[in-house]
């Protein structure tokens, strides 16, 4: 089965509303110091922390994060730095301030790869990156607005990189095919369903990964006349769904999904088989396409014709002056009205059902 290689994501990310490149995620940072600190500079960190929680509390922010900023740029290499940045990231979120807010929790993963509180760092990481997932282009959330989706997508492929392992790992890849799809970027959407599929095979979000990258590759089929790339591809996949998720909750939409596939390769069948012998008279030709036809798809209106051609043929009758005409199958737009209608964003706790598509 053919499988698309994984994209390099710089290029594509270069576009978006964050200011630099996605690898400067991940460089190393000659603010912090990590030099053993002094008693003094515990005692000053502390006070200056101390001072942050009260200012908190009493809902003066400016006074926190002020305080904050001076334990990250005089007291980096003390304990208190990676809270000083969490703190300050939690502060920037309630604020509304979030893509500071990413950044801080990201310096967190930086400089203090080992922080006790790494899981929270990346829950809250994630809930950035829907809240950009469903902001509209005013800065409100909506659903699936124009503005965001790049820096959603960049976001969750930063998570992806942070912590590979957790269970935010699927769901962020299953968020950029969401996204991707929406965006009418199907290439973008089946690398990141095959990421998903081939990483993590485990996963609870797996099956839907597997149907999601049948209609998917369903979405891209042209019509009967057309190369049939994208059609094996949907027909493997709806296979491979059926065949190693039997108990799911969308086996009849799978197979009705396979139906409707195999009989646009049942008809790109015909089609060929026609021409042989509509056009060309080439009996034996047309015989074995119009066979081809039958086995592709025996229930349907294209193989019910093959089979009248081939008696046709066996009776010796010379060939009809035109070609059958085939209905049209518009399976793009069933496609896409599937993905309209279902696919909305994805919460931790939903991962826990049976599926994510609703």
């Amino acid at each position: 089965m053919i499988r698309f290689a994984s994209i390099l994501l710089i290029g594509l990310l270069s576009g978006t509303g964050v200011s630099h490149g996605f690898m400067d995620w991940f460089r190393s940072d000659q603010e912090v110091s990590y030099t053993v600190p002094t008693p003094a500079e515990l005692d000053a960190a502390d006070q200056l922390y101390s001072t942050a929680l009260d200012a908190k509390a009493k809902d003066r922010p400016k006074t926190a994060l002020r305080s904050l900023r001076s334990i990250l740029l005089d007291y980096s290499n003390t304990p208190f730095a990676a809270d000083a940045l969490f703190l300050s990231a939690e502060i920037e979120m309630e604020q509304g301030d979030l893509g500071k807010a990413f950044k801080n929790f990201q310096k967190i993963v930086n400089r203090y790869p080992g922080y006790e509180r790494f899981d929270a760092v990346i829950a809250n990481q994630f809930a950035i990156a829907t809240a950009y997932m469903n902001m509209d282009s005013s800065g409100f959330l909506g659903v699936f607005g124009s503005h965001h989706p790049n820096t959603a997508m960049e976001y969750f492929e930063v998570i992806i990189k942070n912590s590979p392992y957790s269970d935010y790992a699927p769901l962020a890849l299953m968020n950029i095919a969401l996204i991707a799809q929406q965006q009418s970027d199907e290439e973008m959407a089946i690398d990141a369903l095959d990421r998903l599929i081939t990483l993590y095979p485990q996963s609870l979000l797996t099956p839907d990964a597997y149907f999601a990258m049948a209609q998917v590759f369903a979405s891209l089929i042209q019509g009967p006349e057309y190369d049939q790339g994208s059609t094996l591809e949907a027909i493997n996949y709806y296979q491979d769904f059926l065949i190693l998720f039997p108990r799911s909750q969308y086996v009849d939409e799978a197979e009705e999904g396979l139906r409707r596939v195999s009989e646009i390769y049942a008809q790109s069948k015909l089609i060929t088989a026609e021409f042989y012998y509509v056009n060309r008279h080439e009996e034996e030709a047309a015989t074995v396409f119009y066979n081809e036809t039958i086995t592709v798809a025996p229930e349907t209106e294209a193989a019910e014709i093959a089979r009248q051609r081939l008696e046709r043929i066996e009776s010796g009758k010379s060939p009809p002056r035109f070609k059958v005409k085939l209905k049209k199958n518009d399976i793009p737009g069933a496609v896409n009205d599937f993905f309209v209608e279902r696919w909305r964003a994805i919460e931790m706790e939903e991962a826990q059902d049976d599926s994510i598509l609703r």
